[in-house]
C-alpha cells in the first residue's frame, strides 16, 4: 500500500463570508469584512494550523474569486493541488450579520448553483486520494448540494474504506438546503461507511428522532451505523456573548466524557469544526480521552477569535489542558 502522504483529505465546498463590521445590520451597511469558510474546509485548515498535513477536494470558479479562496486556504496550510477550476461557475456565499443580546444573529446562504455544488463521482481518482491519506473526511452538508454531490460524497467514502482509511463526518444540518427526512434518507445511506461521527443532540432528534441522553444518542448511532468512534457536542450560550462547550464520545461501547470548557464569545462561527479538527488530531496523536479534552480545549479558544478558522497552535491548547494557561500580559 502506498505511504499515507497526508494524514486527512477533506471533501467540500469554499465559501467566502462576508460581514458588516460588527454588530453593524446586513440592511444598512457599504462594506463587508471577508473570510474564507466552509465546514469541511476549516477542518482540514485547523488541522493544518495543528501541524498535520491536510488537503481539499473542491471546485472552485474559474475567476479572481475562486482564486482568491484558493490562495487563502494554501495559506493556511492546506494543500490545495486537487482543486478544480470550473469556467462559468460561482462561488457560494454567506451573508453574516453579528449581534448583541436581545438582537439575534442573521446569516444569509447565497449557494445555489455554485461551483461546488456541480461535484460528481468522476471528478477524482477517488481511489488514489484515499490510499494517499489517514482520513477521509465530509460531512452532512455536501451531499445536500445536489444529487451528483451526493453521488460524489458516497462514491469518495466507500473508496476510502476499501483502501483502508478511517472515515469521519459530521453530522451537519442545514435547513435552507433539504427536510430532515430527506436529510436522514441520504445519510443513512453513507453513515454505515463512517467510522468517526460528531453529532449533537438538537440535529439527531431532527433528523433522526433520537431521544434521550447524550449517552444514549451516542450509543444509538454505533448500533444502528457501526460507527466507531461517536462524539457528541454540548454548547450552552448564555445570552450570545458567553457560553461553554462539552463533549462525550462512545468507543467501541465505552463512554468517555470531556472536559468543559467556558468562554467568552468573540466569534462562534466555525468553532464547531475546530471542536473536530482538535478531536482528530487528539485521535491521531494519542487516544478517545486526550482526543475530547484537545478538541473542547480548541474550540473554547476558538469562541474567542474572528474567522471560522482559528489560528492556533497545539502549544496555545495544552496550557488549558493543564491547567496552566496564563491570562497576565505578556510583554
Amino acid at each position: 500500500m502506498p505511504e499515507r502522504r497526508y494524514d486527512l483529505i477533506s471533501l467540500g465546498e469554499v465559501m467566502l463570508r462576508l460581514s458588516p463590521p460588527r454588530y453593524q445590520r446586513l440592511r444598512w451597511t457599504t462594506s463587508f469584512d471577508i473570510h474564507v469558510a466552509g465546514a469541511q474546509l476549516n477542518v482540514a485548515a485547523n488541522l493544518a494550523r495543528f501541524g498535520k498535513r491536510t488537503a481539499f477536494l473542491s471546485k472552485l470558479p474559474n475567476n479572481d474569486l475562486g482564486l482568491l479562496a484558493r490562495d487563502i486556504c494554501a495559506a493556511y496550510g492546506i494543500d490545495m493541488s486537487h482543486v478544480l477550476l470550473i469556467d462559468g461557475t460561482r462561488m457560494g456565499l454567506n451573508f453574516l450579520e453579528f449581534s448583541a443580546t436581545p438582537r439575534p444573529p442573521v446569516a444569509i446562504f447565497d449557494r445555489r448553483g455554485s461551483a461546488a455544488s456541480t461535484l460528481s463521482a468522476d471528478d477524482f481518482d477517488w481511489n488514489a486520494l484515499t490510499q494517499s491519506t489517514r482520513i477521509a473526511h465530509t460531512d452532512g452538508i455536501v451531499p445536500g448540494l445536489s444529487d451528483a454531490a451526493r453521488n460524489a460524497v458516497a462514491t469518495y467514502l466507500q473508496a476510502a474504506k476499501a483502501n483502508g482509511c478511517l472515515t469521519s463526518f459530521d453530522v451537519n444540518y442545514r435547513e435552507h438546503l433539504w427536510t430532515p427526512q430527506s436529510a436522514r434518507e441520504c445519510w443513512e445511506t453513507l453513515l454505515p461507511y463512517v467510522d468517526i461521527l460528531v453529532t449533537s443532540q438538537g440535529v439527531s432528534q431532527l433528523v433522526f428522532g433520537f431521544d434521550g441522553s447524550d449517552e444514549e444518542i451516542a450509543q444509538r448511532y454505533h448500533e444502528k451505523f457501526g460507527c466507531k468512534l461517536v462524539a457528541v457536542t454540548r454548547r450552552e450560550i448564555d445570552g450570545i456573548l458567553h457560553g461553554a462547550w462539552n463533549s462525550l464520545a462512545c468507543h467501541e461501547k465505552e463512554i468517555f466524557y470531556g472536559r468543559r470548557y467556558e468562554f467568552d464569545v468573540i466569534d462562534r462561527y466555525g468553532t464547531g469544526d475546530v471542536f473536530f479538527a482538535g478531536l482528530l488530531y487528539g485521535y491521531l496523536e494519542k487516544d478517545v480521552q486526550f482526543a475530547l479534552d484537545f478538541g473542547n480545549a480548541a474550540c473554547a479558544l476558538a469562541h474567542t477569535l474572528e474567522g471560522d478558522v482559528a489560528h492556533i497552535r497545539v502549544e496555545e491548547v495544552l496550557p488549558l489542558l493543564n491547567d496552566t494557561i496564563d491570562l497576565r500580559v505578556k510583554r
